[in-house]
């Protein structure tokens, strides 16, 4: 199966084809121009001339969904949305924070994702990972960067506690040879450090924040691994194909929050009461 994954949420943008969760290409793209003006040529130079392939030849597509630019989302998804109905082939949307926390699937500590929201906010999910798998997602916040580094130290808190209590089951303490007893193993997990691994735009931004409040504690991923994957959303994609759907509804924004223009409208409006 060949999926065409594609990231609008933010300045840049990513696009990558996968094949049976094998990146086949990839390319990535910060400007300050909107992506209106270039996202449709990377589409057709990585297609045609990259991969070798015409658009009939992708079996679905998959985009970031938000939250993020409301502009941005709107080109990426109009531009999936036009693709999947022109050659009648499914398409799904995948949340822009899991773009960039399925990138650290094997950390082994709780991943807070951070796109920065501006107006002193961001967009947070937690994420906790045990051998490449999700076993646990927050809700998707707009908040502050306050608030989300409180919500990571809690997951972060509970999470121990669960890894804790599930190392290694009863029955197979016994049966694994140089297995140390339950306790042990989780008096070793309880007394670890207690880490929080920071991702995305938001977590650049707020820095020195985050250090201000969780000292050595927050541990942060190298600047280049701070923007959604192309290649991310598509992992997430095959993880759980029956997101793709032909329903021409299959992908809507996420937004999170209201838009400039709404906030100012209705500021405007109580201004004239």
């Amino acid at each position: 199966m060949k999926i065409l994954a594609l990231d609008t949420a933010e300045k840049s943008c990513s696009i990558a084809i996968v094949e049976d969760q094998v990146p086949m290409c990839e390319e990535f793209y910060l400007s300050r121009q909107t992506h209106s003006r270039t996202l449709m040529d990377m589409v057709v130079h990585m297609v045609e001339k990259r991969a070798g392939l015409t658009i009939h030849d992708m079996d679905g597509f998959v985009v970031a969904c938000g939250p993020g630019s409301f502009t941005g989302l709107r080109i990426g998804i109009s531009v999936v949305k036009g693709l999947a109905y022109a050659i009648s082939k499914p398409s799904a949307g995948i949340s822009s924070l899991d773009g960039i926390g399925c990138q650290f699937s094997y950390a082994s500590v709780p991943v807070c994702v951070m796109m920065d929201a501006k107006r002193g906010e961001v967009y947070s999910a937690v994420y906790n990972f045990v051998n490449g798998r999700l076993i646990q997602k927050s809700k998707e916040f707009v908040i502050s960067p306050e608030q989300a580094v409180d919500i990571a130290t809690k997951t972060l808190s509970s999470s121990y506690a669960e890894q804790a209590v599930g190392i290694v089951p009863d029955s197979f303490s016994s049966a694994i040879p140089g297995t140390e007893d339950l306790p042990t193993l989780q008096a070793k997990y309880i007394d670890a450090p207690k880490c929080v691994l920071f991702a995305g735009s938001g977590a650049v931004a707020y820095r020195h924040m985050i250090q201000d409040i969780m000292g050595d504690a927050a541990l942060f991923v190298p600047l280049f691994q701070n923007f959604v994957s192309a290649s991310a959303l598509a992992y997430v994609l095959f993880e759980d194909t029956s997101l793709l759907s032909m329903s021409p509804d299959a992908v809507t924004p996420v937004y999170l929050r209201k838009s400039d223009a709404e906030i100012n409208y209705q500021h405007q409006r109580q201004c004239f009461c």
